[in-house]
């Protein structure tokens, strides 16, 4: 099914461009809600619903990546439930306050250090919240930015070591409550409805529980 591949890479770079706080995520913004104004939708869930009335032609021609995206859900019957601009989630958090939580938490994060896989924890905020203090399991103290990219050091700033360290991770809930729940379904119009998070893997999933359930059509 090739628009399930168009489907999984286009809902993948949407979850790209918001995954860290900077001009990526912000153009990505605008275009959300240019999105959402021009179809008159408060939701990504009711830009699915508007975007069902398109066709291919209109849809592929449309150059706004959020609503194509929505559009492509409809054309293999699912629904993704996401709010990427929630104030909730860690994409949304300023560096600093995301900082402190990992700290308050003492979550430990994977890194790379002198050739080895390490875990580390994060101990204080440094430079206004620009650095934070870091110490692997060993004792080993190194700094750690908080924003933007690290060319010079060589270890990842706070959001890729986070993202790298456990990459489902999205609500800032996860890091405070981690017996939370998240991810449940539902069934409504015939559509199935799924977590953002889950919504890339699945695509692939989907359609081989179509074809466990003999429901996909014969070559």
């Amino acid at each position: 099914m090739p628009r399930a591949i168009i489907c999984s890479a286009a809902w993948g770079h949407l979850t790209r461009c918001c995954q860290f706080d900077d001009r990526t995520r912000q153009l990505a913004e605008i275009t959300y809600k240019d999105a959402l104004e021009k179809h008159g939708c408060l939701g990504i869930e009711y830009l699915q619903f508007e975007a069902e009335f398109l066709t291919w032609d209109q849809a592929s021609q449309i150059i706004n990546s959020f609503a194509f995206a929505c559009h492509l859900t409809s054309t293999i019957g699912i629904r993704v439930s996401w709010d990427p601009f929630n104030p909730d989630w860690i994409a949304s958090a300023a560096n600093a306050d995301l900082a402190q939580v990992m700290i308050d938490t003492q979550h430990l994060i994977y890194i790379r250090r002198k050739n080895e896989q390490k875990r580390a924890i994060f101990v204080e905020l440094r430079d206004e919240g620009k650095r934070v203090k870091m110490r692997t399991e060993n004792g080993e103290i190194f700094m750690m930015k908080t924003e933007g990219q690290d060319t010079t050091t060589g270890y990842p700033t706070l959001r890729e070591a986070i993202q790298r360290t456990s990459p489902t991770l999205v609500r800032l809930s996860q890091l405070t409550e981690p017996n939370r729940i998240y991810g449940t379904e539902s069934r409504k119009l015939g559509k199935r409805k799924i977590g953002w998070a889950q919504a890339i893997y699945p695509l692939r999933a989907r359609l081989q529980e179509l074809k466990t359930n003999n429901l996909l059509p014969e070559k």
